[in-house]
């Protein structure tokens, strides 16, 4: 009885609208997302830029004011004639009087000095207590560089540098090559403080005569506490790279000099990349990685520092001295925004709070909802892996899912009836009502152990009797079988049809090897009498495979290994064949050598070794026998004995013998042009009955001899005798065919089978090839009375050629002449051999 709250499925379908919240929450919050990337992106570009452009300005006055300074000296100590070789006095006097002015208007001034062109120095360094300490290389100091304590020479030294050389300093030598007004590249000074200085140089010409350079120093410390103090004034890291990638400058502190890294050796500059500043640091990397370093303009681009985002703006700067530096600029989202980074987080936190309890409220009612459909989609997949007795759904509030819930019910319980029957139906067999193979399976597995024995019962070719009874008797004789089976053994033993004509006992009880014996013996017995179904009395021959113990508590392994014995209870002359493991490795080898075989095929890896076949009277070759040889690329050569049995057990016989045949034709023809064998010669290929039993083998026979090109006439195909079934029409009009084509037909292996006259006027045939077996007999006593004398006796009046195959001596060559047999082959003459080893040296054998 339906419940009065229950409420319709469109009720219902409302609340999930609640969904369109989150939704639209995740909109607003990806568009949000966009815009506040978009304007990061705008503002940082017109932050950055527009702190790009103010240190531009500010190192171009920072940088001008030296360089002018050194233009206006070298020209006012060139156009005064201040400089006389071997005296710097009047020079020293104009430079202390300029650095006095200088050096409080140009505070990053460090060093004010003139190199002469014939070694001279004078120069004047600022102090931190900014005093001045004059530096002198002249006569007057015997051509030592020396450093004095004050402004003035005096006693008062404060280094002396032996072997000084202007000319030879980083900032002499480009003027002296350029003559004109250049900066220096950053190196160390050579006085006793070694300090890194850029130097602004300029030419001193006297009546345009060059006398010397002039040369005014920065300190690249100076640099630093300039960027430092821009730094101040915008919150941005600020750093100088030359054309290098190494450090000039930066606004964060500390040296830009190396203290020895693999790549910077001690005294060089920094690489960017080496900078103890972690944002120079990976700025420099990243920018290095991208070939940043390689593109002209400014280059905008950002990273991620331990969870902060920095953007970066890399703007070349040049002069018209020779400056090619990179300025970088580096500055954090939260130094750009302030607080709007903190406030858009807060935003989107607060958004996803609101969607996640709209999540969470949505979950609940739809979960209520769908709480019926979900269980009923659990008991269906119980159904399906058989657990008929789980906890059917139970309907909920919903007047739809109720109605579903219902009719899944019923559902169920008319399948549950169904699946007991079909269960029943595939445990046991629908006609002999005896277990089916699934059945013996399932029950005996349920067992506490199997220590018992099986007996698997095979009826020898039942298709015979289903096509000579009708199916209809054929399945009562099965049912009659099945009683007969059932009154041989007690109850508690478990007799199933595991196949179409095969059956199984186990014997629960252990059983010994003689007892088994004895039972498969009394099985035999009962199914020797004949079975009367209505007027029809029925001879039923049967084999039995035993298996007396299994180790396994598996009944399907049980099954196998009774299956490989009744194989073998088959070919057994007793009809029973007892399991051991030995079996199941000659099954398992067989299935890998059938694997092969078929590998081979489809490589052509079986090829003919032809064997000569001989005129007995005149020593002449006349054909040869093509015989299968397997050549493996692994293996090497297989024995015909290992593959040729399981070819034909398995089907394969066919498609190897298509590709002798086709092979031995194509030699033919080209033993025939090459001149190795004349037109006359005869080829004979082995066919098996298989082949021979084809109707379309024909076909292949005649697409052969089209492809080869060989005549039907020089073609024999050799039938084994033991293996041609009587009376088996196809195969007999196929054998005509043969004729009809022109091929002829040699009967192989002759004596070994059927052989009687009346047998051989059945057959259509032109040769007969006597086994070597009756050859291996001959001896001058029982010359005439040989079989070999009776078969040749025999055939004279069919006209047809006889062959002795096995002749492996002179004598037996004589023996078979005196006989008046025409033909041989045999070791004596030559072992099967590929086409390329033919035997050039057959001679007449009289």
């Amino acid at each position: 009885m339906l419940s009065t709250k229950q409420i319709t499925l469109r009720t219902a379908v409302i609340i999930p609208f609640v969904m369109i919240f989150i939704i639209t929450m995740g909109v607003i919050i990806a568009f949000q997302k966009q815009s506040y990337e978009a304007m990061v992106v705008d503002i940082s570009n017109k932050q950055l830029g527009s702190i790009t452009e103010n240190v531009t300005l500010e190192l171009n006055q920072y940088l001008q004011k030296p360089f002018q300074a050194s233009l206006s000296l070298s020209h006012n100590v060139g156009f005064n004639h201040f400089y006389t070789p071997g005296d710097t006095q009047p020079i020293e006097q104009y430079l202390f009087a300029s650095f006095s002015d200088l050096y409080t208007t140009i505070p990053q001034l460090d060093v004010i000095g003139f190199g002469g062109i014939n070694g001279e120095y004078i120069g004047l360094r600022k102090e931190a207590n900014k005093e001045l300490t004059l530096m002198v290389k002249d006569d007057r100091t015997k051509g030592e560089l020396i450093i004095f304590r004050g402004s003035q020479i005096s006693k008062d030294v404060r280094s002396i540098i032996s072997n000084y050389d202007p000319r030879k300093r980083p900032w002499y030598v480009p003027v002296a090559q350029s003559r004109a007004p250049i900066w220096s590249s950053i190196y160390a000074n050579a006085d006793e403080r070694q300090e890194i200085t850029l130097s602004a140089l300029t030419p001193v010409f006297q009546q345009q005569e060059f006398q010397g350079v002039m040369v005014t120093d920065v300190k690249i410390d100076t640099f630093n506490a300039f960027l430092k103090e821009i730094q101040s004034q915008s919150s941005a890291m600020i750093y100088l790279i030359d054309d290098q990638e190494r450090l000039v400058a930066h606004s964060t502190g500390g040296s830009v000099v190396s203290w020895g890294t693999p790549l910077s050796p001690k005294g060089d500059r920094l690489l960017a990349s080496e900078s103890a500043n972690p944002v120079v640091q990976t700025s420099a990397i990243h920018a290095s990685q991208q070939r940043i370093f390689n593109q002209q303009g400014t280059q905008r681009f950002s990273i991620d520092l331990d969870g902060e985002r920095y953007f970066n703006h890399l703007t070349p700067y040049t002069d018209q001295y020779g400056l090619n530096w990179r300025i970088g600029v580096a500055i954090s989202e939260a130094d750009l925004l302030g607080e709007l980074p903190a406030n858009q987080r807060n935003s989107w936190l607060i958004g996803i709070i609101i969607s996640a309890i709209g999540i969470i409220l949505g979950f609940f009612a739809l979960n209520r909802i769908v709480k019926p459909i979900t269980s009923t989609v659990e008991a269906s997949k119980h159904l399906a892996k058989g657990d008929w007795d789980s906890a059917m759904p139970k309907p909920g509030h919903i007047y739809e899912t109720t109605m579903l819930v219902s009719a899944f019910n019923e559902m169920a319980n008319n399948l549950k009836a169904s699946f007991r029957a079909l269960r029943n139906q595939l445990l046991h067999d629908s006609l002999t009502k005896l277990y089916s193979r699934e059945g013996l399976i399932e029950t005996c597995d349920n067992l506490t152990e199997l220590n018992g024995s099986m007996l698997l019962i095979g009826i020898n070719k039942f298709r015979y009797i289903n096509d000579s009874l009708g199916h209809h008797k054929g399945d009562q004789l099965l049912i009659i079988i099945a009683q007969r089976l059932r009154s041989l053994f007690p109850d508690e033993a478990y007799l199933a049809r595991i196949g179409g004509d095969e059956f199984a006992v186990y014997l629960p009880n252990p059983q010994t090897v003689e007892q088994n014996t004895a039972t498969a013996n009394r099985i035999l017995q009962v199914f020797a009498s004949p079975f009367v179904m209505e007027k029809d009395n029925v001879i039923v021959n049967i084999s039995v495979g035993i298996v007396d113990c299994c180790p396994e508590h598996n009944m399907t392994l049980w099954l196998r290994n009774g299956s490989i014995a009744l194989s073998n209870a088959k070919q057994d002359s007793t009809q029973i064949s007892r399991y051991s493991p030995e079996m199941a490795d000659i099954s398992r080898n067989r299935t890998l050598m059938v694997a092969k075989i078929k590998d081979a095929i489809e490589h052509n890896e079986f090829v003919p070794f032809y064997q000569p076949i001989v005129d007995l009277n005149s020593g002449r070759v006349v054909g040869a026998e093509a015989l299968a040889r397997w050549l493996s690329p692994i293996s090497g050569m297989i024995p015909p004995l290992e593959f040729i049995s399981i070819a034909e057990e398995s089907g394969l016989i066919g498609q190897i013998g298509e590709q002798i045949l086709n092979q031995a034709c194509n030699d033919t023809i080209k033993g025939m042009r090459e001149g190795k064998w004349d037109e006359n010669f005869h080829m004979h290929v082995n066919l098996s009955v298989k082949q021979l039993s084809q109707p379309s083998f024909i076909v292949t026979l005649q697409d052969i001899l089209q492809q080869s090109g060989l005549p039907a006439r020089n073609l024999t195909l050799e039938i084994t005798e033991s293996r041609i079934v009587d009376n088996d029409p196809i195969t007999l009009q196929n054998m005509q065919t043969i004729r009809q084509l022109g091929v002829k037909i040699a009967i192989d292996d002759f004596g070994t089978g059927y052989s009687s006259l009346a047998y051989l006027h059945k057959l259509p045939f032109d040769c007969l090839k006597i086994d070597r077996t009756f050859v291996n007999s001959l001896n001058k006593g029982n010359l005439d009375t040989s079989i070999v004398a009776a078969v040749i006796n025999m055939t004279k009046s069919m006209r047809v050629e006889i062959v002795a195959e096995g002749i492996e001596t002179e004598e037996q060559a004589q023996l078979l002449s005196q006989l008046a047999c025409p033909l041989g082959q045999g070791f004596l003459y030559s072992r099967p051999v590929p086409y390329h080893d033919w035997p050039t040296n057959l001679v007449n054998m009289k």
